[in-house]
């Protein structure tokens, strides 16, 4: 077999990974739960109320995502009512010795009408995140809402309701003769008649702090507006004299319209599912030329290639020695130069940098190491790309820690240019805590996976 250099197409895996997290989230809330109408008559206080939300998020990246949620929040308002009601006129001729003309209303003064609806919310949005440290992120979103209200009532809270009678020709006006039909009542309740479905749209900004290891604690503002009339009837007096019932002020034809609008503050926690990894190839094409030793003359393959290695690291493959706080992470019995010697690509290089807790700065005992690397780009310049891949511990929010991983990579990097070696040789990259060394499950392991790592991506 005649062994030929033929050129292949290589491709660089140098990209970085998405984060797709998925949340459960859970608020209580309380504020400015209106009814919001107008009446002409009567003068109108906003109204307060209460609301809870479960919810679902799932995020595509590190910031943005989309959720659907479940709520339930109730609404009220108040009304004071000062006005005359007419009624039909006629003569009585029983009050008055002559008799007369007598002109009938029903009176309401300082009648508070406080009346309160209970609705369930289905809201659909998209959402976005952005930590801040390892503890804190804010967030906000924008969402659709479906609103079907479950109930609502009235009750007459406090003043005066009462049929009253004024004589025109004599200058007076009667009340309180019940054998005249001229009586007072109050207290009245009942169930509003308003249409079942609304819809409108809503928004929050929250921040959140981490309490654990998937667990947030968040606060927050939130609010909506229902812009879907919800008024359903049209009655024309708010009291019938005859059938002695109180309608209520939303369903009388002197109010205008009823909409649904809240702002609250809210409390609750994001609880963080399992996490899951996409990987992302960057679309780098490379041009190698190999000696291949498994294609003939005629480009037939004679035997299968060898299975390709994967490249994941151990902690064994560095000989990491765990001391204090600013240690050489080296171990001293460790060949740097058999490691430096290695010239196949997805070979790594030299030793891996480590980080303490939630840092980005490079600690005095790591320069030694990276002084090796320079001297290896130097002396191979064949070394055409080298990645220089960053990792975080588990402690802290995925996208925290992903972002956390990039800055460790360009801190590197820096480093490296700053003592010559061309910043187009390497490739920086940020891999969050989604490649461990370990499990994770001790300070000390947890000191390990934080590094930074050298390999060999393309050969000339």
């Amino acid at each position: 077999m005649i062994k030929k250099i033929i050129p292949i197409v290589a491709f660089a895996l140098t990209a970085t990974t998405m984060q797709a997290q998925n949340y459960l989230t859970f608020d209580l809330g309380g504020g400015m739960h209106n009814i919001a109408f107008s009446a002409d008559n009567g003068d109108k206080k906003i109204g307060f109320g209460f609301g809870s939300q479960i919810g679902f998020r799932h995020f595509f990246n590190e910031n943005w995502g989309a959720g659907i949620g479940l709520g339930f929040n109730s609404f009220s308002s108040k009304i004071t009512l000062n006005y005359n009601q007419d009624e039909q006129s006629g003569f009585d001729p029983n009050i008055l010795p002559n008799g007369g003309l007598r002109n009938y209303h029903t009176a309401f003064k300082d009648v508070e009408e406080k009346t309160t609806v209970y609705a369930l919310d289905i809201p659909l949005g998209v959402y976005y995140n952005r930590p801040l440290n390892e503890k804190w992120s804010v967030g906000g979103g924008l969402n659709l809402i479906v609103t079907t209200v479950a109930s609502g009532k009235f009750k007459n809270t406090s003043g005066y309701t009462g049929v009253e009678a004024e004589f025109p020709d004599y200058g007076q006006l009667v009340s309180d003769v019940p054998a005249h039909g001229l009586t007072s009542f109050s207290g009245f309740t009942g169930s509003t008649d308003l249409k079942k479905i609304t819809f409108g749209v809503g928004g929050e900004v929250k921040a959140y702090y981490a309490i654990g290891e998937r667990l947030d604690l968040s606060m927050g503002l939130s609010g909506a507006y229902r812009f879907a009339d919800l008024k359903n009837q049209n009655y024309e007096k708010l009291y019938d004299e005859d059938a002695r019932t109180y309608v209520g002020v939303t369903q009388t034809d002197f109010c205008k319209g009823v909409n649904l609008i809240n702002v609250s503050a809210t409390v609750g926690i994001r609880f963080r599912l399992a996490r899951k990894i996409l990987p992302v190839p960057a679309p780098e094409l490379v041009d190698v030329l190999i000696e291949s030793p498994y294609i003939s003359d005629d480009l037939e393959i004679i035997e299968p290639p060898v299975e390709e290695k994967k490249l994941e690291r151990h902690a064994d493959d560095y000989g990491i020695n765990l001391m204090p706080e600013d240690y050489a992470f080296v171990n001293n019995a460790l060949d740097m130069s058999a490691q430096l010697r290695r010239k196949k690509v997805g070979d790594p290089i030299g030793a891996p940098i480590l980080f303490a807790t939630n840092s980005d700065r490079l600690k005095s005992s790591e320069n030694t190491i990276m002084d090796t690397v320079v001297v290896f780009m130097k002396e191979n310049p064949d070394v055409l790309k080298l990645e220089v891949s960053a990792h975080t511990d588990n402690v802290g929010s995925d996208a925290y820690n992903l972002n956390l991983s990039k800055r460790r990579a360009n801190t590197v990097v820096n480093y490296l240019v700053s003592h010559g070696v061309e910043r187009k040789r390497l490739s920086p990259v940020g891999y969050g805590e989604s490649r461990p060394l370990n499990k994770n499950a001790t300070p000390e392991q947890r000191n390990i996976n934080r590094r930074v790592e050298f390999m060999i991506l393309e050969l000339e």
